[in-house]
């Protein structure tokens, strides 16, 4: 498993259920902690399983903007 941790930008707070739920459905995220507050998305991954890309796209389909951190 590794992590990563994104600066989360242009959400609104009632987009965080949504990021939610779909890293929720991603295959290979086995944990996440999206923190409105401090603009941050922390995900833990195995990159056997899932890319950054994927988890970069399920995000932006919820609204959010993520950048590297």
């Amino acid at each position: 498993m590794e992590t990563i941790t994104f600066r989360i930008g242009g959400m609104c707070s009632c987009e965080g259920p949504m990021v939610e739920k779909r890293l929720q459905k991603l295959k290979g995220v086995d944990s996440f902690n999206l923190n409105l507050i401090m603009n941050q998305l922390k995900v833990v991954y195995d990159p056997a399983v899932v890319s950054i890309e994927d988890i970069e796209k399920a995000a932006a389909k919820a609204g959010a903007k993520t950048t590297r951190m």
